[in-house]
């Protein structure tokens, strides 16, 4: 089995080396040339001998080298050596790294950081298909087959598609579910591209050799081209998104192709998920219901409760009794989900309803403070007090919920972007580790990120105020995604929801640090 190096830059560029049963020394490019070295361009963050690699036992052996100005980090962590398998992933630097399996020329995996900067050329395109399938699959929530409204939407954004294909994998077993094709062709998914997939847990692609075609009184190049995406159920089902065609594409636009796809396949999974839940809680409550009828016609309850009963007769009812108390729990936790669900969309949409607008804001900032076991490095404050010690007041408007979640992710996603920023800045390797020394030089008032949630009978808003490294120009930076977000702000939502620029309110006691202020607003007036 041939392993492959993988980097992929800060600029999204993608480099891959097969490698040979041998120590190499990886590091920054420097324009010499060196035996068993592998040089990375584009990163200044990396030394020139940052860390080692050897290939063993199918896998890969990573060390950092000594004099290594940053440190590795593997899932999360800091590591100085570690081992990884094909298709995990470690970063250092401004560069992630990665290990695959030799496989054909042409076919490729949808990495991390190549997926986020394919995400981004196309985010257009991405934020319409979440919009637009989302909005199909809540028009039809009972529908019991969530692709088809999938196909469609995939088939108005990628017009050089051809065939789309869903389909089931059970065991070593593949069945396809639905299959629509907008060609002549009859096009098949490669079994082995179909395994790939699921065995990494990413989206692949394969861009076959090309072939000479006329076109235009010119020869053009056509290439074949196939996408799959894998998805995870529950209870170990798994399926796959296929798309198929044919264009003049090269692989940084496949990578686009396949990004739109791996979004939609993602929205599909997630409604999956979601019915098979609900079906799952059915079937529990419906057993539960008849073991509680059981305990309760058959005497059963009086017998568990006797003392004097005999050890194997306690026995038997006390593993029935837990399996009662857990439906008649869902039973009520569903019942209690129904009714905020209905409830919440209305705060977001109509301003004059019994709930409060500020109240889903700041249950929204505590939801995205809290989402995950490490706090973020600069601590938070909600309306003067520590955002660790507010318990959330209703529903999360992104909680795992379909109901809530598409009736809020048009209108919160400049929001979301604000706050996971903030939550994740600055990030623990590269410039990000920098900045994070620089700020715990600062006083602990002048650390903390102030947030103030507010509405009026026009508008509601998020105000946040936070300490922010300058450049080495001394100008505030500025997010490329929150760019784009605004362009969509103002084309796709008509200016219902408006992400502030960043503006600066005051100075710290270091100098190349300042205070700045960044408001998302969403305008009541202007619901259409």
């Amino acid at each position: 089995m041939e392993l492959v190096f993988v980097a992929v830059g800060p600029d999204g560029q993608r480099r891959e080396w097969a490698l040979q049963d041998r120590e190499y020394q990886v590091g920054r490019a420097d324009g010499q040339q060196r035996e068993n070295w592998l040089a990375i361009e584009g990163d200044p963050h990396l030394s020139r001998q940052h860390f080692s690699i050897r290939p063993q036992a199918g896998g890969l052996k990573v060390w950092r080298s000594p004099g290594a100005r940053n440190p590795l980090f593997c899932g999360g962590q800091e590591r100085e050596a570690f081992e990884i398998s094909p298709g995990q992933l470690f970063n250092t630097g401004k560069t992630q790294f990665g290990l695959r399996t030799q496989q054909p020329a042409g076919e490729a995996t949808l990495f991390g950081l190549s997926k986020e900067k394919a995400r981004l050329r196309r985010l257009e395109d991405c934020f319409a298909a979440v919009t637009q399938v989302l909005e199909r699959l809540r028009s039809d929530p009972s529908g019991t087959a969530p692709w088809l409204p999938a196909f469609s939407v995939i088939q108005s954004l990628l017009p050089s598609v051809e065939s789309l294909i869903f389909v089931e994998v059970q065991g070593g077993n593949q069945r396809i579910l639905d299959r629509q094709s907008f060609s002549q062709a009859t096009l098949d998914v490669p079994d082995e591209l179909l395994q790939l997939a699921l065995e990494r847990n990413s989206t692949v692609t394969r861009l076959n050799t090309p072939s000479l075609e006329p076109g235009g009184g010119t020869i053009s190049a056509v290439v074949h081209w196939v996408v799959v995406a894998p998805i995870r159920g529950l209870e170990s089902s798994a399926y796959a998104l296929a798309a198929l065609g044919s264009d003049y594409l090269d692989q940084e636009a496949l990578e686009e192709v396949a990004a739109i796809i791996d979004v939609v396949a993602d929205l599909v999974g997630h409604h999956l998920i979601v019915q098979q839940a609900a079906e799952y809680s059915n079937l529990l409550g419906v057993f539960g219901h008849h073991v509680g009828t059981l305990f309760k016609t058959s005497g059963a309850l009086k017998l568990w409760a006797d003392p004097q009963q005999a050890p194997e007769v306690r026995h038997a009812l006390n593993n029935l009794l837990p399996i009662w108390g857990v439906s008649q729990a869902i039973s009520l936790h569903k019942k209690q989900g129904e009714h905020d669900s209905q409830a919440l969309p209305a705060d977001w949409i109509l301003p004059t309803c019994t709930g409060t607008p500020q109240a889903s804001l700041e249950s929204l900032v505590s939801y995205v403070y809290n989402s995950s076991a490490e706090p973020p490095f600069l601590p938070w404050s909600l309306d003067g007090v520590p955002v660790a010690e507010r318990p959330l007041q209703s529903l999360p408007p992104l909680n795992d919920n379909p109901m809530v979640f598409d009736k809020t992710l048009a209108l919160t996603i400049g929001l979301i972007e604000m706050l996971n920023n903030l939550r994740k800045y600055p990030l623990a390797r590269g410039a990000g580790r920098e900045d994070r020394r620089e700020l715990s030089q600062l006083e602990p008032h002048e650390r903390t990120v102030q947030i103030v949630c507010g509405a009026d009978p026009q508008q509601a808003w998020v105000q946040i105020e936070q300490p922010l490294v300058t450049t080495g120009q001394g100008q505030i930076p500025q997010s490329r995604s929150l760019e784009r977000i605004r362009a969509l702000e103002s084309r796709l939502l008509r200016g219902l929801v408006e992400t502030g620029e960043a503006s600066l309110i005051g100075t710290t006691s270091q100098q190349h640090i300042v205070r700045v202020s960044q408001r998302w607003t969403y305008y009541w007036g202007r619901l259409s």
